[in-house]
C-alpha cells in the first residue's frame, strides 16, 4: 500500500497523541509553528465514511487539538483544511495562525512557502496538554 498514514504516520510528522482510532501529528512542514492534522487510523476518505459515533470522536479530537494549539501558540485563529488529494486517506490540517492573517499568508502557508523554525518548548507543551 502507498498510503503514508496506514504505512507509518510517523513518516508525515511527529505524532503527539493516539489512541485507538486516530493519530494527532505535528507535520513535518513547520509552514507555522504547531501546524499539526488529526489523522484517523483507518484508511477511509471521507468522514462522512465514518460512523456517526466515529465522527464525533473524530470532532471532539479536532476541537481538542485545535484549543491546545491555539492556547499553546497564542494564535488567533486556527485555518481548518481537509484536502485528501495528495494522500486520499482522512486527515484535517490545523494550522494556528494570527487573526489578523490574510488570503495570501494563508495560502503561502498551504503551499508551505513559508517555514516556521522548530521549536522543541512547543511540542513538549502541546504533548502535555493534549494527554490531559
Amino acid at each position: 500500500m502507498t498510503c503514508v498514514f496506514c504505512n507509518d504516520v510517523r513518516e508525515s510528522g511527529e505524532v503527539l497523541f493516539e489512541d485507538d482510532r486516530l493519530w494527532v501529528v505535528l507535520h513535518a512542514d513547520w509552514a507555522v509553528a504547531g501546524h499539526a492534522m488529526v489523522v484517523w487510523k483507518d484508511h477511509i476518505e471521507n468522514l462522512s465514511d465514518l460512523t456517526l459515533d466515529d465522527a464525533v470522536h473524530f470532532a471532539v479530537m479536532q476541537h481538542r487539538v485545535e484549543r491546545a494549539l491555539l492556547d499553546a501558540t497564542r494564535a488567533g485563529r486556527a485555518v481548518l483544511l481537509k484536502l485528501g488529494i495528495a494522500t486520499p486517506h482522512l486527515h484535517l490540517h490545523v494550522y494556528p495562525v494570527g487573526a489578523a492573517v490574510d488570503r495570501a499568508a494563508v495560502f503561502e502557508i498551504i503551499d508551505t512557502r513559508v517555514r516556521a523554525p522548530y521549536d522543541e518548548e512547543l511540542v513538549a507543551d502541546l504533548r502535555e496538554r493534549l494527554a490531559s
